[in-house]
């Protein structure tokens, strides 16, 4: 394991849900690494502001300045504390599934079309925020009366 993380640099995904363990190509949607109930961050400083509600704050390394910060009540139990640790000092950014991040139907529980309120990491390694939209996202399972195209047929 690598002791030096490069804070400037946008880490890759991990390659499977830290929770369940599926890969994205099994699930679909998008992969989630924070929401206000639950999250990974990667942080440099000891001085760093954990946040009050649950979280855990590990340091990556012996010889680094560097931590993960996980928040969530109830979800970070000791091997998915390990999982965050190993996939970090791997070069790799963990991530949770939409099924994991409770942004799926409530119909037929595939993975919503868009994960509101939710920071997703791309496959280059870019985070990015999925603010709340007044819509409907619909889902992605295509004999889902909720998919998107049933949505839109319905609206007419």
């Amino acid at each position: 394991m690598s002791n030096v993380l490069d804070l400037n640099k946008n880490l890759l995904p991990s390659e499977r849900c830290i929770f369940c363990n599926k890969k994205i190509e099994e699930i679909g949607g998008y992969r989630i690494v924070a929401q206000k109930s639950k999250g990974i961050s990667l942080i440099q400083g000891t001085d760093c502001k954990v946040r009050k509600d649950h979280s855990k704050k590990i340091r990556l390394g012996d010889k680094t300045d560097c931590y993960a910060v996980v928040w969530g009540k109830d979800v970070w139990d000791e091997s998915a504390l390990r999982a965050v640790e190993k996939e970090f000092m791997n070069g790799h950014h963990p991530w949770f599934c939409q099924t994991c991040g409770d942004r799926k139907c409530a119909k037929c529980g595939f993975p919503l079309n868009y994960p509101m309120v939710s920071d997703v990491i791309h496959s280059d390694g870019r985070i990015a925020h999925c603010a709340i939209f007044p819509f409907n996202p619909g889902c992605c399972n295509p004999e889902c009366e909720c998919t998107a195209l049933g949505i839109l047929e319905k609206e007419r």
